[in-house]
């Protein structure tokens, strides 16, 4: 059969794709488009996946790769950038400074190290593997799950691994669609933004409820994870015990997944750090008897904590109300010094504590 020009379009009568097809598939010259309307992909096409030189482009028309693509994947090695990037070091240091999680640091600089061995290894000429960095996040809320992924997707670009180094966060609202059929373009477009850096997905064992829909996503994710392997890093993130069952409920996902990272649960002083970050961070100061109040309460929370405690996140919520309180307390003072702008006090900590 020979190629012929046609178009395609979304159930909503969005043009999808224009260029010539054979066989069913685009072959040859060829331009997508996201279901938004704007351009994705311009160039050469080969069985449906880009081939020869193209152009792909996320939805702010930043271009995500341009070059020459095999496979749907692009020809050229992406470890192009220097590893004495100054960036890169402020951002290891920056991962490395985070309070507690050390079980969490050990295993991403192993994955730097790994990362930076295999372009050694291809500067010397050696051969190097096709890697794949998907990973799989289990923790507790608050443990710090999204601020590492953050930062990693600036490491991943500093390091050359990924193009853009940006993060996108969804759940499965974000991916699942009120009708079948949809679902499959909303995961893609989603997925789409994400090219080139990090997908965050929270939650992600909601995915794999009795329903069709969140299957559907699945399937969808799967596909695009392994087209994009090279270019792309799926974090699925959630509760340890939810997560080890998602993953095994389909054996695409235990397969693509080969990287495991468990956030612990904060202490009593971790906690009191990550207070005491936040006070310096925004300039408070927090008084003694405020601390031993903080202190005491935490405790008394640890000791009582169930899967739902919130970990930092629930200091921070304690620190937002104690500024909120410090605020009412100074501005109902007839004289303040800069001190009393920034000092918390105990009856700061035991209203917000309340």
């Amino acid at each position: 059969m020979l190629r012929e020009y046609t178009e395609r379009y979304y159930p909503d009568g969005i043009l999808k794709f224009e260029g010539n097809y054979k066989d069913g598939q685009a072959n040859g010259y060829g331009r997508s488009f996201y279901q938004s309307g704007k351009l994705q992909y311009e160039g050469m096409w080969a069985n449906g996946v880009y081939h020869g030189q193209g152009t792909l482009l996320d939805e702010d028309k930043q271009v995500i790769f341009s070059g020459s693509w095999d496979n749907g994947h692009p020809r050229e090695n992406i470890f192009e950038k220097s590893l004495d990037s100054t960036k890169l070091n402020e951002y290891i240091d920056e991962l490395n400074s985070f309070i507690g999680i050390i079980n969490v640091k050990r295993e991403i600089n192993n994955l730097i190290n790994f990362v930076k061995l295999q372009r050694l290894r291809k500067q010397e000429g050696l051969k190097v593997p096709k890697i794949s960095l998907h990973m799989v996040f289990t923790g507790n809320p608050g443990t710090g799950k999204t601020t590492v992924a953050r930062i990693l997707s600036k490491i991943l670009y500093e390091l050359g691994y990924l193009s853009k180094g940006h993060l996108i966060e969804t759940n499965r609202a974000g991916m699942v669609a009120g009708y079948l059929g949809q679902t499959a373009l909303k995961t893609e477009a989603i997925i789409n933004q994400a090219i080139g850096g990090v997908l965050f997905i929270d939650e992600a064992y909601t995915l794999s409820s009795s329903d069709e829909y969140g299957q559907e996503a699945i399937d969808t994710l799967l596909k695009i994870m392994e087209d994009y392997r090279d270019n792309l890093v799926v974090v699925v993130a959630g509760y340890p015990k939810l997560m080890d069952n998602f993953i095994v409920s389909n054996p695409g996902l235990s397969s693509r997944f080969n990287r495991y990272i468990f956030f612990d649960d904060y202490n009593d002083k971790e906690l009191i750090d990550i207070f005491k970050y936040f006070c310096n961070n925004s300039s408070y100061r927090l008084d003694n008897e405020g601390e031993h109040i903080l202190e005491d309460h935490i405790k008394r929370l640890l000791k009582n904590k169930n899967e739902n405690f919130g970990n930092a996140r629930t200091v921070r919520n304690i620190f937002e109300k104690s500024i909120a309180f410090h605020a009412n307390r100074v501005m109902a003072l007839k004289k303040y010094s800069s001190i009393d702008l920034e000092l918390l006090m105990k009856s700061d900590i035991l209203r917000s504590i309340e």
